[in-house]
């Protein structure tokens, strides 16, 4: 171990305020720009497919859903092309900005476009780029309007999400200098940023969608969006370094890099692990596509006299990985204390296992039943718990199995094809895989996507003997305490 790691490592358990500024800026820039992202995805199906009497598009449930699938897909997997074009071309301050501005640009475009959909009085779908025959010269030209505005939005969101997404993790570490220990801790607060701007989100944009309609829920993500600019047009300059700078700085790890021997053998066990947790993905994206809409039409929201607006599940779904992070932390700690910890592939194969649990718990709910009652919204809610905390037994362990086993010349590269497999593929097929849903019921839907979760988590444990070996051959150890 190096004299810089010994002197880093006490600085390890510092506090949020004890960061330094550029860490807090970039954290609280993630956080508002989160609560903006899902405050969007929780409400889009269901704006799409709300009839035009209530001022939504009027699409129908399956065109909804693979708009969603195509636009999630691409905000997780384009970070990789953004975060390239910032690296070699824009610069990361630069990227922020103009990454910023187009989604804050993006958030306006399709408030606007919202509210002129519920003043426009046609009772015809909207959201598409030429207007029905035989509609009134003044309704075509509202209907323009509406599509152009929604499209560009979609387009200027994308494109800045993608500029956004890697720049910010880079920032963060370069607000750091060398091997400060205080970094990881930062990532771990910035993690949480994340999973506490999915609560606010659906919390809030939930009850204003219910109270005030379908615009000043969409002008949610454009007020948290134009906080988090406004804040980083203000500090940035001042406290974000440019990254040619840090790139200046020695860079010391922990441990000595892995050679290039048994590269193509890491990549394999790398795609594997990929697999799997693009598996565990299509059944955790359901909550914004499919789950949604089963939520706001087939389930009994009232608590009392209460209804609970649809999107405060997807705050059920942050709170479960906001609390489950800790109870994970400390029984991996537990069971490491007793040489009892679990490897990487028993973490992955408990992901798929509590993945399953959710989609099985959601197919008993949506299920046929005789009786005329909607199921009431206790089950979904927990299927939406126990889902997520899946989440947290695999992404925990995944950016240290990633680091450890790809190449050093290619680690960033792996990370950002590691995210479009997983999340931007996964998010994708889930909106393609919810428009059988109706077709097939949506009980038997949960049912089989659930299934296929849980024979994957079946897979994961019949492989984990040669997967080991595949890897240690290649020098490397899927414990997670390696890394």
């Amino acid at each position: 171990m190096t004299t810089s790691v010994q002197q880093a490592r006490p600085n390890s358990g510092a506090r949020p305020w004890e960061f330094p500024a550029g860490a807090k800026l970039v954290i609280a820039f993630e956080f508002c720009e989160r609560v903006g992202f899902y405050s969007m995805v929780s409400l889009l199906v269901l704006f799409l497919s709300a009839h035009r009497s209530t001022g939504g598009f009027g699409w129908d449930g399956n065109s909804a859903l693979t708009l969603l699938g195509i636009y999630s897909g691409l905000m997780y997997s384009l970070p990789v092309l953004g975060g390239w074009i910032a690296d070699r071309f824009l610069g990361y301050r630069r990227a922020l900005t103009v990454g910023g501005t187009l989604m804050l640009s993006g958030y306006v475009l399709i408030t606007s476009a919202v509210a002129s959909a519920r003043v426009s009085s046609a009772q015809i779908p909207l959201g598409f780029w030429h207007p029905p025959e035989g509609v009134a010269p003044g309704i075509a030209q509202a209907y323009l309007w509406i599509s152009f505005a929604f499209w560009i939005s979609i387009g200027a969101l994308i494109i800045g999400n993608a500029l956004i997404k890697s720049t910010l993790v880079v920032a963060l570490g370069d607000s750091f200098s060398g091997d400060d220990g205080r970094r990881e801790r930062a990532y771990a607060y910035y993690y949480a940023g994340i999973n506490l701007g999915g609560l606010v989100a659906g919390l809030i944009v939930g009850a204003v969608a219910v109270a005030y309609g379908w615009a000043p829920g969409f002008g949610i993500s454009a007020l948290a969006m134009g906080i988090a600019l406004a804040t980083y047009l203000a500090f940035g300059h001042r406290y974000l370094k440019p990254r040619a700078a840090a790139a200046r700085e020695p860079a010391v790890h922990v441990s000595t890099q892995l050679s290039e021997r048994g590269s193509g053998a890491r990549l394999l066990v790398l795609a594997v692990f990929a697999f799997l947790l693009l598996v565990y993905s299509i059944g955790s994206f359901q909550l914004w596509g499919t789950m949604s809409l089963f939520l706001e039409r087939g389930v009994n929201r009232h608590a009392g006299s209460f209804e609970i607006p649809t999107q405060w599940f997807t705050s059920v779904n942050a709170a479960a990985l906001i609390l489950s992070a800790p109870a994970f932390a400390a029984l991996w700690a537990w069971l490491a204390r007793r040489d009892r910890e679990p490897d990487i592939v028993i973490k992955y194969a408990l992901a798929l296992a509590l993945g399953a649990a959710g989609l099985l718990i959601f197919a008993i709910a949506a299920w046929p039943h005789s009786g005329a009652a909607r199921p009431g919204w206790p089950l979904p809610a927990l299927g939406v718990w126990v889902q997520a905390t899946g989440e947290v037994a695999a992404w925990t362990v995944t950016y240290g199995l990633v680091y450890r086993l790809a190449p050093r010349r290619m680690v960033a590269a792996i990370m950002g094809a590691y995210y479009a497999t997983t999340l931007g593929l996964g998010a994708y097929l889930a909106g393609l895989l919810g428009t059988f849903a109706e077709r097939w019921g949506q009980g038997v839907y949960f049912l089989i996507v659930g299934a296929a979760t849980g024979v994957a988590a079946l897979i994961a444990v019949l492989i984990g003997s040669p997967l080991r070996s595949l890897a240690a051959s290649a020098g490397a150890a899927l414990h997670s305490r390696t890394g």
